[in-house]
């Protein structure tokens, strides 16, 4: 080969590397089982344009049972957890649910600024017919426990905030709440 030619391929190469690169930084967490209690370090979650869900389904069967933003409470203990965000996923089907996807929308109306966030949850993380399941964004690593930016709107703004969120399971009808949180930041239950 000429090296021209073999100089075209080694670039070609180089472009593509750097692009996969580029596409795995643009969604949410650089991975799609990040953290959900792999025990390792947190993966980079960086904020995305647009809702990547792209789930049409209008089975129903998920449900979200609840969102909390503050007033954690750690269900082990009893005792306060710090804040983050926490959705309770309920299946309402005869069958199990798995395929799940998380979008969510940090909105500060103050600033009228807006940070979106997509995690694709671990293969592992299924919900059996009629139970309930607990995902949690706190960047601790445990089971049912996914990466979050600490650098978001949620622990940057001191100001009040919505948070709209989607939750998607494969072949049933995505399901949306919305919660607000108060003014004055995160709290921490250590301080």
């Amino acid at each position: 080969m000429s090296t021209r030619i073999v100089m075209r391929i080694a670039t070609s190469l180089a472009v593509v590397a750097v692009g996969a690169v580029a596409l795995t930084a643009c969604g949410g967490t650089s991975s799609s089982g990040g953290g959900g209690g792999s025990g390792s370090q947190a993966a980079t979650v960086v904020p995305v344009k647009s809702n990547p869900i792209s789930n049409t389904a209008t089975t129903p069967g998920l449900e979200i049972a609840s969102v909390l933003v503050e007033n954690n409470v750690n269900p082990d203990t009893g005792k306060d957890a710090a804040d983050h965000l926490e959705i309770a996923l309920k299946n309402t089907a005869t069958k199990p649910l798995d395929g799940f996807e998380i979008y969510y929308l940090i909105a500060d109306p103050t600033s009228k600024t807006k940070e979106g966030y997509y995690t694709k949850l671990k293969p592992s993380f299924t919900i059996a017919p009629g139970a309930t399941r607990i995902v949690h964004f706190d960047d601790t690593g445990a089971t049912d426990h996914y990466p979050e930016n600490k650098y978001s709107l949620y622990h940057a703004s001191k100001n009040a905030m919505t948070i709209d969120v989607t939750a998607s399971a494969a072949g049933f009808a995505p399901q949306m709440d919305s919660v607000k949180k108060d003014a004055g930041g995160a709290e921490n239950p250590d301080e």
